[in-house]
């Protein structure tokens, strides 16, 4: 199927209708971007059902928060298109880059991005594990972490970040290994599965019975 890449306009009227529903928890572009980056290139797919009452937060539940049913299709035309510019980037080989936005003050922290990734994978964290026990799929996660949980309210996990533009620069190539590793881990899981299966298939053929040889 073919898919036109969202345009700058579509962008803006993305972001334009999220900042809208800020106040009722929405997430913003950047965190969205964040968030889809962590399915895309995560263990599964994950279906929209799942992650769009993370996505709007309360405006999921309030019928008041669309004009019209139009305006809520296309809304998602704008968000499935978001999917699949990230989606075909990764299928492609091409490089991944990160939605960042910069602050009142025109800095950026990649904080939001990093928080939106680390809400994607809180949807399979043992599946996520696996990342983290891997020595390559595990350092490509550490800038990632360490932007994440910057914010965190405990004081205990908090992370002090210095060299922001290093970390940020890093958010690149960890996006296309973790993408290759889990694509790799679901490729072997296939074969594995399909070897399996080819087994028990060769044991469930019936068993013919051996010839004798009768005297006469």
């Amino acid at each position: 199927m073919s898919h036109q890449a969202l345009s700058d306009s579509d962008y803006e009227r993305l972001s334009a209708t999220l900042s809208a529903f800020h106040a009722q928890g929405a997430m913003s572009l950047e965190t969205l971007d964040g968030f889809f980056a962590a399915l895309i290139a995560g263990p599964e797919v994950i279906r929209p059902a799942e992650y769009l009452p993370l996505i709007l937060g309360a405006a999921f539940e309030d019928e008041t928060s669309f004009a019209s049913t139009k305006a809520f299709d296309a809304f998602m035309h704008l968000v499935s298109g978001h999917w699949l510019d990230i989606a075909r980037t990764l299928e492609a080989g091409e490089e991944f880059h990160p939605w960042l936005e910069a602050d009142g003050e025109g800095k950026v922290s990649g904080n939001d991005w990093a928080e939106g990734f680390e809400r994607g994978m809180a949807l399979l964290p043992g599946d996520w594990q696996l990342a983290f026990d891997d020595s390559e799929a595990g350092a490509a996660l550490a800038p990632i972490m360490m932007l994440a949980l910057e914010r965190d309210p405990d004081p205990a996990v908090r992370t002090v970040v210095e060299q922001r533009e290093e970390l940020l620069g890093q958010i690149t190539p960890a996006i296309a290994t973790l993408y290759a590793f889990y694509t790799g881990l679901r490729a072997r899981m296939d074969a594995a599965l399909a070897a399996a299966e080819n087994d028990k298939t060769l044991f469930d053929e019936p068993v013919k019975p051996a010839k004798t040889n009768k005297r006469r």
